[in-house]
């Protein structure tokens, strides 16, 4: 589960075990919410628009603007926003959550926070809180340079780690290496 938008996660996962709860920057959705339940893949439609930018990249002719293919009411990124389209998509994105915590719920789960801010709790934070209290074997960590936070109920749960991300898995990969070098001998 993610909150990124940016779809980095998919140059290294399937598609199919990535929740995108707060949208994706490869669809359109239409302008004026969600009244009409349907995203558009858009990476024809940004080839499109890239391909017809002028002055220096920043102005784009009304024609090359996205828009629905039925009425030609403009699109937008599937993104979070006041107008954001949780319909179906939206809908499929929580269904995959359910199904592993339906799969998993009895077993082992590391509800691990990367980089989460204070921007929107509600989305990863507060729900991995939620999950590792109610659910017997889960462990909960954040790690985040200022805004890594760790309840007080969860203490014996998880860990707040105030670090980069990079730095922390760089020492882990250390450490594991370290460890296995000892194992060796």
């Amino acid at each position: 589960m993610t909150t990124n938008q940016d779809f980095l996660f998919f140059q290294d996962f399937p598609a199919d075990k990535i929740s995108t709860i707060q949208g994706d920057w490869r669809y359109f959705q239409r302008q004026d919410g969600g009244r009409i339940d349907r995203i558009w893949d858009n990476r024809k439609m940004v080839d499109e628009m890239y391909a017809h930018l002028t002055e220096g990249g920043t102005w784009l002719p009304d024609e090359y603007i996205p828009r629905d293919p039925e009425d030609g009411k403009p699109l937008m990124p599937w993104v979070r926003h006041p107008g954001f389209l949780e319909k179906s998509m939206y809908n499929r994105q929580y269904e995959m959550i359910r199904n592993f915590l339906d799969r998993w719920k009895g077993k082992k789960i590391l509800f691990l926070e990367l980089g989460v801010g204070r921007m929107t709790p509600m989305f990863i934070q507060e729900p991995f809180w939620q999950l590792t209290c109610q659910l017997p074997f889960a462990c909960y960590i954040s790690i985040n340079p200022k805004d890594a936070l760790l309840p007080e109920v969860l203490e014996n749960k998880g860990r707040a780690i105030h670090e980069g991300i990079a730095e922390v898995f760089r020492d882990a990969v250390e450490l594991k290496e370290k460890e296995q070098k000892e194992d060796h001998k």
